[in-house]
C-alpha cells in the first residue's frame, strides 16, 4: 500500500487507488462549476480493511457523511448496514436499495412522522436518547399494532480528544441518555413491554477520534449496564460501540491510518471479546463514516481571480463556504493543491465568493503558482462536504460524479 493517494505525475495531479489512476484534469473538460469527485475504488479498499479488522462485527455506515448513491452501492455490494438520522435519510437508503432490515436509526430529535415510518417497517433498531423518545415510540407502536426494536444510547460522560462540536460523549452534550438514568430507562421500558423489544445499549463518543482510551474507559463503563438489561430483558443481545475513527487531513498517510485502524479493533475487543464469548448471539455494531469515505472525495474548483494587496495574495474561487463548511465551521484543515505541478511555490489566502469573512478554505497555503482560469483541489472531502453544503447567497450547489461516470 502507498502512503499518498493524491500525487503529480507528469506536472498534473493524479488520484491512485489500489487499481487504478484517475487524473482529476479529466473533471475540467466543459466545466460548468464546482465539483466534487468520490473515488470508487477507494472506498471499496476501506470497507474490506475495516470488515477485515473488526471480524465479526455488523458495519452501519453513517449516511451523514456522504449520500451520494453510488457510494452507497459500493456498501450495499459490501453487506454493509445503514445508520440514518432523519426521515429524509431513511428514505434515500431505501431508495438507494436497501431494506429496513439494514438500517439502524439514531438521532435525538425524532418526529412522529419519522418514527411511524421506521415501526411501520420494522427497522431492525431504533437508537433511543431519551425517555420521552422512549414513551413516545411504546405508545406510536401499541397503537400501530407493533413491537419496535429500541436500543438505549447511553451518555458515559467522557471526553475525547476532538473538536467540541463533534464531541458527544460528554453530560453537557444534548446526546444520548445520562449514565445515571437507566433505572428510569428500564421502567419505562417495562411500562411498554408490549409494544418495545430492548435489545441493546449504543455508544457514541463523536467524530475524529485519533486516540482511543476515552473509548476504552466508555467501553468498560458500559459493559455492567449491558449486563444489567439483559438481566430485565433477556432479547438484548447488541452492542453498538458506535463510530468515530478519525483520519489525518494534513497529511497522507494510508500506512499510519491502517495501523490506527488496528489499535481501534484492539481496543474494542479487549473490552468486547468476553461478551462473545458468553454470549454467542450477541451482534456487535459499528457506526463508522469518516474513515471510509473522507479520503474518497476532492473538490474541484476554478480560480476566478488571483487578488494581490500590499499585504496578501489571495486566491478566489468559484467555491466557498457554501460547500465546504467544515473550515468556517470548525476551523478544520484541508490541504490544497493546484491541479498543474507549474515548479513554483507561492503562498496564497484561498478564499471563495461567499459575502463572509469566514469564507476561506486555507489561509497561508503554500501551493505551486496559479493564475486565472487554472483550477485548484481542495483534498479529503468524501465526508461531511456535500451533505454539510447549502445554496446560501443562492450559489448553485457543486455536481457531485464518481468514478463510475467514467
Amino acid at each position: 500500500m502507498e502512503k499518498e493517494f493524491l500525487v503529480y505525475k507528469s506536472g498534473e495531479l493524479v488520484f491512485i487507488s489500489d487499481k487504478a489512476e484517475f487524473k482529476l484534469s479529466q473533471l475540467t473538460k466543459d466545466y460548468q462549476g464546482p465539483i466534487f469527485f468520490y473515488n470508487l475504488d477507494f472506498v471499496r479498499l476501506r470497507v474490506q480493511q475495516m470488515q477485515g479488522a473488526l471480524k465479526d462485527v455488523r458495519l452501519f455506515y453513517a449516511l451523514k457523511a456522504n449520500s451520494h448513491p453510488h457510494i452507497l452501492s459500493v456498501f450495499k455490494n459490501s453487506s454493509v448496514g445503514i445508520d440514518v438520522v432523519s426521515g429524509g435519510e431513511i428514505q434515500h437508503a431505501i431508495a438507494c436499495g436497501f431494506s429496513y432490515q439494514q438500517l439502524v436509526y439514531s438521532g435525538v430529535g425524532k418526529t412522529r412522522k419519522e418514527l411511524e415510518l421506521a415501526i411501520k417497517n420494522d427497522i431492525h433498531q431504533i437508537n433511543v436518547e431519551s425517555i420521552p423518545e422512549l414513551q413516545r415510540i411504546g405508545q406510536m407502536a401499541k397503537e400501530m399494532g407493533k413491537k419496535a426494536n429500541v436500543v438505549f444510547r447511553i451518555n458515559p460522560d467522557i471526553s475525547i480528544q476532538s473538536h467540541p462540536y463533534i464531541a458527544t460523549g460528554l453530560k453537557d452534550n444534548k446526546f444520548g441518555i445520562d449514565f445515571g438514568q437507566l433505572n428510569d430507562v428500564i421502567a419505562a421500558a417495562k411500562q411498554h413491554a408490549g409494544s418495545i423489544a430492548v435489545k441493546g445499549i449504543s455508544l457514541h463518543l463523536g467524530s475524529q477520534m485519533l486516540e482511543f482510551s476515552s473509548l476504552k474507559d466508555s467501553l468498560a463503563k458500559l459493559k455492567p449496564l449491558f449486563w444489567q438489561l439483559r438481566k430485565e430483558f433477556p432479547e438484548c443481545h447488541r452492542f453498538d460501540f458506535g463510530g468515530g475513527l478519525g483520519i489525518h487531513y494534513e497529511k497522507q498517510d494510508l500506512i499510519s491510518e491502517n495501523e490506527l485502524l488496528k489499535k481501534y479493533a484492539d481496543v474494542v475487543f479487549s473490552e468486547l471479546a468476553s461478551l462473545k464469548k458468553e454470549i454467542p448471539e450477541i451482534e456487535i455494531q459499528s457506526e463508522p463514516g469518516r474513515w471510509l469515505v473522507g479520503h474518497c472525495g476532492v473538490l474541484l474548483s476554478q480560480v476566478q481571480y488571483v487578488k494581490k494587496t500590499p499585504h496578501k495574495e489571495f486566491i478566489i474561487l468559484d467555491s466557498g463556504m457554501n460547500h465546504l463548511l467544515r473550515p468556517s465551521l470548525y476551523e478544520a484543515y484541508h490541504c490544497i493543491h493546484a491541479l498543474k505541478n507549474t515548479g513554483s511555490l507561492k503562498t496564497y489566502d484561498v478564499v471563495g465568493p461567499i459575502c463572509e469573512s469566514a469564507d476561506f478554505f486555507g489561509k497561508d497555503r503554500e501551493l505551486n503558482e496559479v493564475k486565472q482560469d487554472d483550477f485548484v483541489v481542495v483534498r479529503d472531502c468524501g465526508a461531511y462536504a456535500a451533505t454539510m453544503s447549502s445554496d446560501y447567497n443562492l450559489q448553485e450547489r457543486a455536481q457531485e460524479i464518481s468514478t463510475a461516470d467514467f
